[in-house]
C-alpha cells in the first residue's frame, strides 16, 4: 500500500524533490507520475500491488501533481488510504498559471495558440464553470481552495507544504523535512544525494511549441472518456521524440524567445488569485511564501 504521495502542484519542481527522495534506502517510490486513481488505472487497483518489490520497512510513495484540485481522486483516496500523508509544493500561481498552459500545449493537451489569446480563452471557460483542461490551467493555481477539501477528509498534520522557491534554494532541507515529516529517524536520515538533470525543463518558445505539439500528436493519441493520452505504436513515438528533442535543443539554443504577458490578462489573474490567496495565508505561513504578500 502507499504511505505517502506527492500531491502536488503542478509545475512547482515535484520532480526535482521526487527524484532526490527515491534515492534514500528507506523510500520506494516509481519513476515518473502514478495516475492509479484516475480512469482507467483506477479499476485495477495499482496501488495495493505496485510496492511488492520493495522491503517491508520501506515507506512507499508516489507522486501526481493532478489529484491536488481533483474531486474524484480524493475521494478515491480518502477511501482507499485512509491513513496517507502528503507533500504539496507551491509556486507563484501566475508563473505558474504561464507553465502549466505551455505544458497543456506542448503535450497536445490544449490548441498552439499565442500565449494571451490562449490564456484568455483558458479565464473564459474557468468564469462559465467548464470543466475542462483549458479551464484547469486557471484552477490548478487556487491552492487554498483545494488544499482545505483535503484538509476536511484528512487531518491537517498528515500534510508537508512547502514552496517551491525553498525546494530550489535549499532542496537538502527540504529533503530533511519530508524525511522528518513521513516519520524517517533522526539517525536514518543521513544526507541525501541531490539528483541531477531530473527536474521538466519548460518550453516556452512560441514557435517550438508548435513543434512540440505536433509531435505530441504524432507520438500519443487521446485515451478515450479521458483527458490522458497514451503512446501510439514504436515507430510514430520514435518520429515523436525526434521532434520533440529538436524543440527543445533548437529553444534552448534561441534561448527560450518567451511571449510577454498582456496587462489585461495579468489583471485579470491576479484578481481571480487574490481571494484565494487570503484563504491560503490562513493555513501556510507567509514568510515561507513571499508572493502571499
Amino acid at each position: 500500500m502507499i504511505d505517502f504521495i506527492i500531491l502536488g502542484a503542478q509545475k512547482a519542481a515535484t520532480s526535482a524533490l521526487q527524484a532526490s527522495l527515491r534515492q534514500h534506502p528507506s523510500i520506494f517510490m516509481p519513476v515518473g507520475e502514478s495516475p492509479f486513481f484516475e480512469d482507467p488505472d483506477y479499476q485495477s487497483a495499482p496501488w495495493k500491488s505496485f510496492a511488492s518489490t520493495a522491503a517491508k520497512q520501506t515507506i512507499k510513495g508516489i507522486k501526481r501533481p493532478d489529484y491536488l484540485c481533483s474531486d474524484q481522486a480524493r475521494d478515491r483516496i480518502k477511501v482507499a488510504l485512509p491513513n496517507c500523508k502528503f507533500i504539496i509544493v507551491l509556486r507563484e500561481p501566475i508563473s505558474r498559471t504561464i507553465s502549466s498552459y505551455c505544458y497543456m500545449v506542448r503535450h497536445a493537451h490544449l490548441p498552439p495558440l499565442p500565449l494571451n489569446i490562449g490564456l484568455a480563452n483558458c479565464i473564459e471557460d474557468f468564469k462559465n464553470g467548464k470543466n475542462n483542461r483549458a479551464s484547469s490551467v486557471i484552477t490548478y493555481g487556487l491552492y487554498g481552495l483545494h488544499i482545505t477539501k483535503w484538509m476536511k477528509i484528512y487531518d491537517p498534520e498528515n500534510f508537508l507544504i512547502l514552496s517551491q522557491d525553498e525546494v530550489a534554494k535549499d532542496l537538502n532541507g527540504a529533503l530533511q523535512k519530508c524525511l522528518t515529516h513521513l516519520g524517517v529517524s533522526k539517525d536514518k536520515q543521513g544526507e541525501i544525494p541531490i539528483a541531477k538533470g531530473e527536474s521538466n525543463i519548460g518550453l516556452y518558445d512560441p514557435q517550438m511549441l508548435k513543434i512540440a505539439h505536433l509531435a505530441s500528436k504524432i507520438k500519443t493519441r487521446p485515451i478515450p472518456n479521458t483527458e490522458r493520452r497514451i503512446p501510439r505504436f514504436i515507430l510514430l513515438r520514435i518520429i515523436g521524440v525526434l521532434m520533440s528533442k529538436y524543440a527543445e535543443k533548437r529553444a534552448k539554443k534561441k534561448g527560450q524567445n518567451r511571449e510577454v504577458m498582456s496587462d489585461d490578462i495579468k489583471n485579470n489573474l491576479e484578481a481571480l488569485y487574490s481571494e484565494d490567496a487570503k484563504l491560503l495565508s490562513s493555513i501556510v505561513t507567509t514568510t515561507e511564501f513571499n508572493w502571499l504578500k
